[in-house]
């Protein structure tokens, strides 16, 4: 960062000639400019600016890998599964489970693998493992994507809406049937074309 000196004491100085920008009803107006020198900053905040400068800045965050992307959700469309990682198998819970018991189950996986006895490194790689599996069941966006990629790719003859996989929302009544939607369509196909 660049200093700039003026004499001591700095001293209140104003413009000779009125601002353009600051023109309104009233005219011209004269706007004072304060300026002061470096000698009359607070104690302390010239080494402050230096040693904040020198400083190495701080880490990066880890990235990360979120499984919402285009490509992703192209393959689900498709049935095509969008990670090989079983996050359910993982955690060892069933699909069904809610948010607050994927955390107890995250946290149970996480003391079994300390207690086990294992090095550093490979507790370090399997915590990282738990760790993706619980940011993807624990969101819930990512766990919707998750779970219609699961279903579509168990069964990809048979298209699965994402509602219909979602947990998070209670269903008050059954899907409607393929026919059904296909007959839907049409009807508001032919509506729009008359």
């Amino acid at each position: 960062m660049a200093t700039v000196g003026f004499p001591s004491p700095a001293a209140k100085l104003s413009t000779p000639r009125p601002f353009l920008s600051q023109r309104g009803r009233r005219g011209a107006r004269n706007l004072p400019i304060c300026v002061r020198c470096s000698t009359e900053a607070a104690p302390g905040t010239a080494a402050e600016e230096d040693t904040a400068s020198t400083a190495s800045p701080p880490p990066a965050p880890e990235p990360f890998s979120s499984l919402i992307s285009s490509s992703n959700v192209e393959k689900a469309l498709r049935g095509i599964p969008i990670t090989n990682a079983d996050h359910y198998g993982r955690l060892g819970i069933p699909r069904s489970t809610s948010s607050d018991e994927v955390k107890v189950a995250y946290e149970k996986k996480c003391d079994q693998l300390r207690n086990k006895g294992l090095d550093e490194e490979e507790v370090s790689k399997e915590l990282e493992l738990l760790k993706e599996s619980y940011g993807v069941l624990s969101s819930e966006e990512e766990r919707r994507l998750y779970d219609w990629s699961l279903a579509r790719s168990e069964n990809p003859d048979r298209y699965v809406w994402p509602f219909e996989v979602d947990i998070t929302q209670t269903p008050k009544w059954p899907p409607p049937p393929q026919c059904f939607i296909s007959l839907v369509h049409k009807r508001r196909c032919l509506k729009n074309l008359a």
